[in-house]
């Protein structure tokens, strides 16, 4: 296979794995029920790991791992944060009636996404105030906020953890 050919399999994947991420971030923000939301993370883990087990030279499966961790790293967190920021602002702020998507949630992502400084303060706002709450008919229960930033950070080094395990997978060449 030529050089040509392998960077654009690598941007393939990567093109392949921003979208998947970015799907990811949208179903687990809209999805109100944990453990479909763990389900879907582990469906994010599997594609992952089987993504990277298409790289067969080793340095460059370690390279793609660590670019792969630090974009879903960056992108997952601004698209929930960018999310929550929107519907916090919707219900607060006494807008239209919250939907399935709450209005100017797609501005808000894009621009979380462009703008690193606007994507630190969506992300800092949103892990200081986002409480995980699951409501039971007529009860809800709150998990509390050390809770949920575990959960976030589980969430980002998980998935460092298990596409690191790929690295160490013996079938490689150097």
């Amino acid at each position: 296979m030529s050089i040509k050919n392998q960077y654009i399999g690598l941007t393939l994947r990567i093109l392949f794995l921003i979208v998947v991420g970015i799907f990811y971030a949208i179903l687990t923000s809209i999805n109100p029920i944990p453990i479909s939301n763990i389900l879907i993370w582990m469906t994010l883990l599997w594609i992952v790991t089987n993504v990277i087990n298409e790289t067969k030279i080793r340095l460059t499966r370690i390279g793609f791992i660590v670019l792969i961790v630090l974009l879903l790293g960056y992108l997952i967190p601004g698209v929930k944060s960018a999310f929550f920021i929107a519907q916090f602002n919707q219900a607060h702020l006494g807008q239209d009636e919250l939907g399935l998507f709450p209005n100017h949630w797609s501005s808000e992502t894009t621009n979380a996404l462009i703008s690193f400084s606007a994507w630190y303060k969506k992300v800092s706002f949103a892990f200081n105030q986002e409480v995980f709450y699951y409501r039971f008919d007529t009860s809800s229960i709150s998990i509390g906020l050390l809770v949920t930033k575990t959960i976030k950070f589980i969430e980002i080094l998980g998935l460092a953890f298990f596409a690191g395990l790929k690295a160490r997978n013996k079938n490689t060449e150097r």
